[in-house]
């Protein structure tokens, strides 16, 4: 068998089995179990908690990050640290609008598609393969939202990224969050 065939197989193999999914944890204590007729309930302004953990800006609530989105929040989250606010609003049972905003300017609004799985609303899989000359790349990421009953949110996120540079130099790139909870601001 050819070299390019074997190396076409394995690349299929390592997209098939290598998908970011979440652990399937037990609920956390004085979690709500979400379901599609009290989703709505998470309707709110929440304050991103980044003390618990270093928050991962490449990928956070569901988005990727463009560049100028990116050095806004890094220059005002990181340097200065001013903390993010996300509002969700519920508009069916699978999708929630998001807006993340920074001092009352709105730095992002979009859109996360999901369902509910497990009590929690979890986000469809995000994946992306970049094929080019110098870098190649594979990434995947799940997200999902839980509701805790003292009016907070509760996030989890997991990532898989692996490719090359220069066909040469392979690496890999895998992060997880779970558990981290997140305050309203409406109280």
């Amino acid at each position: 068998m050819p070299s390019n065939k074997m190396m076409l197989y394995g690349y299929i193999l390592i997209l098939i089995s290598s998908c970011a999914t979440l652990k399937k944890n037990e609920m956390a204590e004085h979690q709500i179990e979400l379901t599609n007729e009290n989703l709505h309930l998470i309707n709110g302004t929440y304050e991103n908690n980044e003390h618990m953990r270093p928050p991962y800006l490449d990928y956070f609530w569901g988005s990727y990050l463009k560049a100028k989105e990116f050095k806004i929040l890094s220059k005002e989250v990181t340097e200065e640290k001013n903390p993010y606010l996300i509002t969700l609003k519920v508009v069916n049972k699978k999708k929630i609008n998001a807006t993340v905003k920074i001092k009352d300017r709105i730095l992002k609004t979009y859109t996360i598609r999901g369902r509910i799985k497990n009590g929690y609303f979890e986000q469809n899989r995000k994946m992306y393969i970049l094929p080019a000359l110098l870098i190649n790349e594979y990434h995947s990421s799940k997200f999902r939202i839980g509701l805790l009953e003292n009016d907070k949110v509760i996030t989890d996120y997991r990532k898989i990224e692996f490719g090359t540079v220069y066909f040469f130099q392979p690496y890999t790139n895998t992060a997880s969050d779970y558990n981290q909870t997140h305050n309203s601001t409406e109280h």
